[in-house]
């Protein structure tokens, strides 16, 4: 019972809604997704156009954040700033989605491997339509292989660093789906500590819920600050990889 309370932060499940004959892949995360999407546009339209208040001040500083600290460093002032609003909405976007899927009864969508490698397809578009528009086409390709190689070691070096890159992105899709699965595996595995228990005897049950408990809220609040750090380092990350294979040589 325990187990199916907290497995249905991280399980996704299809509505099987079909349209002339065709299913429709509409699942609970999708729906998640775009309810979260629709509440973001809606609310940060609403905060927008409010004069001042402690939110928009708190956004501003948010939006300062991302284009100092994240984008300008690594795409440079010019790129930095066209694409700050992307990655804002990235963060964002993440953040809200991670911290969503620890309330009850609602869905964690980062813990779909679909969802985030479906947001790494869109970091490698991202990263080669920049490369593309800062070197042009052949640039770009030239751009998969390092300065002051021999000629003869560019056939093995160019596939190389074409997979090096599908790993980068590839990695960033398991590293956010691995983190915000993990956290409900464990608190799984505690409660279920306590039934293990349990069944050796009332005493031993209740002996070990106390401790038990105890780790579940330290596992809880460490949720917490690991959502935050993987929305910022998915988004660091992509920025970091943009900037690279703009200004390889």
């Amino acid at each position: 019972m325990i187990e199916e309370l907290l497995a249905h932060h991280i399980l996704d499940h299809s509505f099987n809604i079909s349209l002339w004959g065709f299913n429709l892949p509409i699942t609970q995360h999708s729906v998640y997704m775009f309810g979260i999407s629709v509440l973001l546009f809606v609310l940060l339209l609403i905060f927008a156009k409010k004069k001042g208040g402690r939110v928009k001040t708190f956004l501003e500083m948010f939006v300062t954040f991302v284009r100092d600290e994240i984008v300008v460093p690594n795409l440079g002032e010019k790129e930095g700033r066209k694409l700050t609003p992307f990655f804002c909405s990235l963060l964002i976007f993440l953040l809200t989605a991670n911290y969503v899927g620890m309330l009850p009864g609602a869905r964690t969508v980062t813990s779909n491997i679909s969802v985030t490698g479906g947001m790494a397809i869109l970091s490698l578009i991202l990263i080669l339509g920049l490369s593309i528009k800062e070197n042009g086409p052949i640039g770009c390709i030239k751009t998969f292989v390092p300065g002051g190689v021999p000629k003869w070691l560019v056939p093995l070096l160019f596939p190389l660093e074409v997979l090096s890159l599908i790993i980068k992105v590839f990695v960033l899709a398991v590293r956010l789906f691995a983190n915000m699965t993990a956290g409900h595996i464990i608190l799984i595995g505690l409660f279920s500590f306590i039934f293990i228990m349990g069944e050796r005897g009332i005493a031993y049950g209740y002996g070990t819920a106390g401790p038990v408990l105890g780790m579940t809220l330290f596992v809880s609040i460490l949720e917490l600050l690991v959502a935050a750090i993987q929305a910022y380092v998915f988004t660091l990350l992509t920025a970091i990889f943009a900037g690279l294979q703009m200004h390889s040589h």
